[in-house]
This record gives structure tokens, C-alpha cells and sequence, in this order.
């Protein structure tokens, strides 16, 4: 009887435990939004309830402490700031499940009348919210001591700046801005990334209880929020309908909803970046800036920080798995259509429509051509793709039009070495189309061998537009490592150059310098003309120093109005004295801003180099660099100063 009972109570209690397990919340860090878009639109979207999840999305209040939230159990995941790796360092133990925002919002945010530039903050009253440690490193990175400002609690309540109790706030360039617009007020936005602060955004995140206890659900709520996230980023007015019908606990009108979607897209890249991709090396770059500022003194293990599901033996090898078939498949369609052409060789006009049906109504452009590269046939997707119809080329010697000048010579050595080798080969080439415009295509060769007569082949070719891969590849490289403003590699790209030749140097025992540049009388031009006029001049400068250095060499804008440069020097061609004389030169020759405005700025460089009587670490090569940057300051600008190491 007690057994019974037992069982009876073990089965209710284990079935409360399984039914609570499916119900879980998530702990929004600020107040219904479209900055919180996905997850709403995998609740109404029903992706939450298809993975057994019965998900309650909780809105912040201005106190409330989101970690403290989710290890208490209040809530079992959370949206956290860049400092959850600050909780994580004391031991709170979490974990990121993805990212969100691949650039971090938060900004500085300004009124126009009375400051032009950030410098200008000094001595004025300023709201900073909790968790603003990115603005903080901001602020160093301008040399801005923090003392210098009035730094005031933040109210969240914008009208603090519109009628002038405070000179700034923090904010978030998704959103703030939009009330300062239709008031008809110009505004100044300062962001982090300006100064090579480049933090993420919002963190999904939750406790590591969590993730042992119930790692299935987990990733059941992972995988549902990502999908609604690319459902709300390609489907925005109606994600905002459901926003205003359920969560517009801020009064937002519809036009300002819209601003924020429009403006998230310039910050989450949902068409060329993974929605949740984390990538170790922008954390990596955010430890160090943490370390930087003084708030983190230890290293990050960041396999115990970062979540990465345990991957079955189909997610892990899937990819390779769908290569090998395709490349299978491939063999096998080129075997295939190589078996019928032998068909109709043998059976002659018995298969040739069967033969026909395949060739036309294949989903590749495909094209057969014999000894001279003439074209024997052509189907239809090679008319899609390439403009030419099938009696237009048929007889024709495809280099002479489908092949540009500058590649003839190439693609004629390469074609002669696969007739010889009759192996299926695969090479990538750039194409001509009949409307003129250049595409990159691979090809897929395999020769189709006569019976009758061995010099009598004919090649097949599949061919591929890759265009649009090869473009997405070199957006995402562009706007890792170069600077928007003037296209010079950024800090993160420059220190990853600068270990490369590090390491080089100490392997050949061979020289370089090291040069900090920073522009005398940049601030005056921002103060007086405002920061287009900066940005005009810091354009121009960047051009001439791009012009003036070798290509072996690499400048770079590593924030504001400072440029560093990396240059080989060659054993016992040491004067570099003609070389920074010149770059102080092209500096100071005046810009032409409008008919009747001509800006001038001059540089300080400071110098430092690496070399058997100077090897001392990459960091303490920086530090030089900069001491002798501010001495040239010091000693009247417009100069270079080298570092005097003692030997």
C-alpha cells in the first residue's frame, strides 16, 4: 500500500518538475521595445511553443538586477550587458548563449548648441547610466579624466537634455535619437566604435545550474529565440504591430519603432552575420579593454564563459558530410550525362531526347565544347546566366566572348594542362556576360571521351556564379578591419599586423619602426567648423599618408585624430629622417574645405623601433612610441621625436 503511495507521489512530483522545467522566463534588461524584437516574434510566431516551451517575457524596472534575476532563479534566461564577463570574473556563475547586437548602441548623446566634439564635455553636467563601462573606456581613450566631468545618476528621461539640466546623457542610438529629431533638434551622437571601443550589444544569457540541469530546454530556447530573431529583422511592420498591441507599455507611436528596426539592422548585419555568433576574438578584445580601464585584473577562461552546445556526430560533421555528397553527386551527374552522351554515340538518334530533356532542364549552366573551345551545346541555365543564346554561340570559340582579355592567357595554360591530365578539374575565373558585366564563375571540367577517334573529345563544363559569395566574403573582412571613415586598416586589424611583423622581426633578427602620428590643431577645425569639416580633413590626411608610404609598409587610424604606422627599415638603410619629414610636410599643406574656408593641421610623431638593441615587448615598443609622440608635442609640434632607448 505504502509502495503504491509512493509511486503514486513520485510520479506527481517528477511530472510538476517536467511540466515547471517546460515553463521558463526570460528577463528583458530595460522596457518592452523592438530592441527586443526576436523574442516576441518567437512567442507569437509560435517557434517558443514547436521546441515545448511556455516562455513569459518580463520587462525591467530601473533598479532591477538582471544576473541577480536569473541565479536566483527568478528567471531562467536574461539580456545582460558587455559586463556579465565583470560578474563572470567574480565567480557569478553564467554563461552567453549568443549575441545579438554585433556593434554595441550605447553612445554619447549631445545637443548641438554648446558642444561640437566630445572634448567639449569637460566641466559639463552629464547623466551616465549603470553598465556604461564602454563609454568609460571612451572617455580614457580621448584622454578625458572622469574627474573633469559632472557626472550625474541617470533619470532615463530624455527631456533632461531637451530643456538643459543636463549637457549629455548616455543613450542608445536606436532610440533616444528619435524623439530629439522630431522636436527638430540637431544632436551630436559620440560612439565608442569612433575610438576603437568596438563592444557587442545585448547578451542572451543563463545560469550554469541552467545549462547541467536542463541543457535540452536550453538549447531548445537558444535555437527558437535566434529563428525569431531572423523573423523579426526580415518581417519588421508586423513584429511591430504585435509590439504595439502587446507591449507598448512606453507609448511609442509606430514611426518610432520603425527608426529602431531601421537603425538595428546597421548594428546586427542579419543578412551576412549568423544571428548569435559569437566570436572569441571580439571578446578577447573587450577583456583587455576591461583590463585597460582597471576593472579586471585576471584572465577570462572563455570556454567556461562562452556556451557551445555539445554537437552530435550529424551537427558536427554535417557540413563535410554534404560536401562529400555533393561532390559525389557531382561525379555522378557528370558520369551521367557523360553515359548518355556515350548513348547517343552508340544508339545515335534512339536516346538524343532523353539526352536533351537532362541537359535542358538542369538546374547548372552547362556547356560542351571540343579541341579550339568551340561550343557544341549550350542549355538553357547557360543562357540564364550568361545572356547568349544557344544559336548565338554554338560553333563559336567560347574565349572570344566569354573569357576578358587579361585572363586569356591564364586560362589557356590552365585548360591545356587539364586536356592532358583528363581528370575532372575544378577552377575559378572571372566571365564575361553578353550585357558587358564581369561575374566570377567556378567550373567543373571532365572530358567525354570518343570511342571512334581518341582526338575527337568534348569537354563538359558546369559553371557557377559565386559573385555574390566572393562579395559577402569581402563585406565581412571590410567592416572587421578597416575604419568606416577613411578606409585605413582599424586598431584591431593594425595590432594584429603589427604581432605578425613582430614575430617576423624576431625570427630574421631584421629592423622596424613604429611611428604614432597625432594631427595639431584637429580640435580647433572641429570646434570651429564642426565635425564634418573634421571628418573632410581627416579623410584628406589619410589619403596623402596612403599615397606616401610603401606598399610593404601599413598606416592605420587607431582612433580620433591618431594614425600609427609600421614600416620595414633595411640593415644599413637606416635614414628614415627624409621619410617622417615628408609625412610632416603632406600634413601641413592646407585643405581646401569650401571657396572661401581653408583648414590646416600639422602632426607630432613620435618614433620607436625594434631591433637587437631594442627587444623589448610589443607593448613597451607602443609605450615608446607614445612617450615620443608627446614629447614632439612638447617640444613645439610639428616635429618628430625619436625614443632615446638606453642600450
Amino acid at each position: 500500500m505504502y509502495s503504491i503511495k509512493f509511486i503514486i507521489i513520485s510520479f506527481l512530483v517528477i511530472s510538476s518538475l517536467y511540466a515547471k522545467d517546460k515553463r521558463v522566463t526570460l528577463q528583458l534588461k530595460w522596457k518592452h521595445q523592438f530592441q527586443f524584437a526576436g523574442y516576441y516574434a518567437a512567442l507569437h510566431k509560435g517557434y517558443y511553443k514547436e521546441e515545448g516551451l511556455d516562455v513569459l517575457i518580463k520587462e525591467a524596472t530601473t533598479d532591477l538586477n538582471v544576473v541577480e534575476e536569473v541565479l536566483s532563479n527568478n528567471a531562467q534566461f536574461g539580456i545582460g550587458t558587455n559586463e556579465l564577463v565583470l560578474d563572470f570574473a567574480k565567480n557569478k556563475s553564467i554563461k552567453i548563449l549568443g549575441v545579438i547586437f554585433q556593434h554595441s548602441p550605447l553612445s554619447i548623446i549631445s545637443l548641438n548648441n554648446n558642444i561640437k566634439n566630445i572634448h567639449d564635455l569637460v566641466g559639463k553636467k552629464i547623466m551616465i547610466e549603470n553598465g556604461a563601462s564602454d563609454i568609460y573606456a571612451l572617455l580614457k581613450r580621448e584622454n578625458i579624466d572622469i574627474n573633469s566631468l559632472k557626472i550625474l545618476p541617470h533619470t532615463i528621461n530624455i527631456n533632461d537634455l531637451i530643456e538643459h539640466r543636463v549637457d549629455a546623457i548616455t543613450g542608445y542610438s536606436i532610440n533616444e535619437p528619435f524623439n530629439l529629431a522630431k522636436k527638430g533638434l540637431h544632436y551630436n551622437i559620440f560612439s565608442p566604435r569612433a575610438a576603437g571601443i568596438d563592444f557587442y550589444g545585448d547578451n542572451l544569457f543563463t545560469s550554469n545550474d541552467m545549462i547541467n540541469l536542463n541543457s535540452e530546454i536550453v538549447e531548445k530556447f537558444r535555437r527558437a529565440s535566434f529563428k525569431g530573431w531572423q523573423y523579426a529583422m526580415s518581417n519588421q511592420d508586423e513584429i511591430i504591430e504585435i509590439i504595439m498591441k502587446n507591449y507598448n507599455s512606453q507609448h511609442k507611436i509606430k514611426e518610432h519603432y520603425q527608426f529602431e528596426a531601421k537603425k538595428m539592422m546597421e548594428l546586427i548585419y542579419p543578412d551576412i552575420v549568423e544571428i548569435g555568433y559569437i566570436n572569441k576574438g571580439r571578446w578577447e578584445h573587450i577583456i583587455n579593454v576591461y583590463k585597460e580601464l582597471g576593472l579586471l585584473n585576471q584572465d577570462i577562461n572563455l570556454k567556461k564563459f562562452l556556451y557551445i552546445p555539445d554537437k552530435t556526430f550529424w551537427e558536427e560533421y554535417k557540413y563535410l558530410i554534404f560536401i562529400v555528397l555533393f561532390f559525389i553527386l557531382l561525379l555522378f551527374l557528370v558520369g551521367f550525362i557523360a553515359y548518355y552522351i556515350y548513348k547517343i554515340n552508340l544508339k545515335l538518334k534512339k536516346s538524343e531526347q532523353r539526352h536533351k530533356i537532362i541537359f535542358q532542364n538542369s538546374a547548372t549552366a552547362i556547356l560542351i565544347w571540343k579541341k579550339g573551345y568551340i561550343i557544341t551545346d549550350w542549355n538553357y541555365q547557360s543562357t540564364k546566366l550568361f545572356g547568349w543564346n544557344a544559336n548565338e554561340v554554338i560553333g563559336k570559340n567560347f574565349m572570344n566572348f566569354l573569357v576578358p582579355e587579361i585572363e586569356k592567357s591564364d586560362i589557356d595554360k590552365y585548360l591545356d594542362s587539364f586536356l592532358k591530365n583528363s581528370n575532372l578539374h575544378i577552377f575559378t575565373n572571372e566571365n564575361l556576360m553578353k550585357n558587358g558585366s564581369l561575374i566570377t564563375c567556378e567550373w567543373y571540367n571532365t572530358i567525354l571521351p570518343s570511342f571512334e577517334n581518341e582526338e575527337d573529345f568534348e569537354v563538359l563544363s558546369l559553371v557557377m556564379d559565386i559573385t555574390q559569395k566572393l562579395e559577402n566574403e569581402k563585406v565581412l573582412k571590410q567592416l572587421a578591419n578597416y575604419d568606416s571613415l577613411t578606409n585605413l586598416p582599424n586598431r584591431y586589424y593594425f595590432e594584429t599586423i603589427l604581432e605578425k611583423i613582430y614575430s617576423l622581426s624576431n625570427r630574421n633578427n631584421s629592423i622596424f619602426g613604429l611611428a604614432f602620428i597625432d594631427l595639431d590643431g584637429f580640435k580647433a577645425i572641429n570646434d570651429t567648423y564642426g565635425h564634418h569639416a573634421g571628418d573632410f580633413v581627416l579623410q584628406n590626411i589619410a589619403q596623402r599618408f596612403q599615397k606616401s608610404i610603401r606598399k610593404e609598409d601599413t598606416i592605420a587610424r587607431i582612433g580620433g585624430d591618431e594614425f600609427a604606422l609600421v614600416f620595414h627599415i633595411s640593415e644599413g638603410n637606416e635614414n628614415y629622417n627624409n621619410f617622417l619629414n615628408k609625412l610632416l610636410s603632406i600634413t601641413s599643406i592646407p585643405i581646401k574645405y569650401t571657396d572661401e574656408i581653408t583648414l590646416k593641421v600639422t602632426a607630432s610623431i613620435g618614433l620607436s623601433f625594434y631591433s637587437s638593441q631594442n627587444k623589448v615587448s610589443i607593448q613597451e615598443l607602443i609605450k615608446q612610441a607614445d612617450d615620443a609622440m608627446y614629447n614632439a608635442k612638447k617640444n613645439g609640434k610639428n616635429i618628430f621625436a625619436v625614443y632615446n632607448f638606453k642600450h
